[in-house]
């Protein structure tokens, strides 16, 4: 006669879907977290540049006495030393690529883009401000440079 015994050789289906389903719920929570660290990661990048631009105008109207106001701001829109980079885009800038204008906005009429470093000018103040994820200016991070 045939015996009916079951053989407990292996994983049920129903064992297998609830392993899959967890696997499934931490992936989801773990690109999650990558995400937002992605978007810190690409605001770092815009401060830095905004920083580096700051550092550009101020030194090109400390260094240069005779330098005008406009002709500080016109520097750092050509700079090819300031080689900076749009974590948005990947685009590199420079003087050969492209000018630090596509970037760098002189007028605030202007709407801003994602990876944007914002110049602009209130008397002998420049204001110097970083654009992150959809085109939002960094909160709390805006630098001054003068005369």
């Amino acid at each position: 006669m045939y015996s009916f015994r079951k053989s407990k050789k292996g994983f049920t289906l129903i064992e297998l879907m609830v392993v899959v389903a967890i696997i499934g719920v931490l992936a989801l929570l773990g690109l999650r977290l990558y995400a937002i660290q992605q978007d810190k990661a690409k605001a770092g990048i815009v401060k830095a540049n905004a920083g580096s631009v700051q550092v550009h105008i101020q030194t090109s109207l400390v260094d240069i006495p005779l330098y005008s106001d406009a002709n500080a701001v016109a520097d750092a829109n050509t700079a090819a030393t300031l080689n900076l980079r749009n974590p948005f885009t990947g685009l590199s800038t420079n003087v050969a690529a492209a000018p630090l204008a596509a970037y760098a906005n002189l007028t605030v009429d202007v709407p801003a883009s994602e990876g944007m470093v914002g110049i602009y000018q209130s008397g002998t103040v420049f204001y110097i401000m970083g654009y992150g994820k959809s085109g939002v200016c960094i909160p709390d991070y805006i630098l001054r440079a003068q005369r």
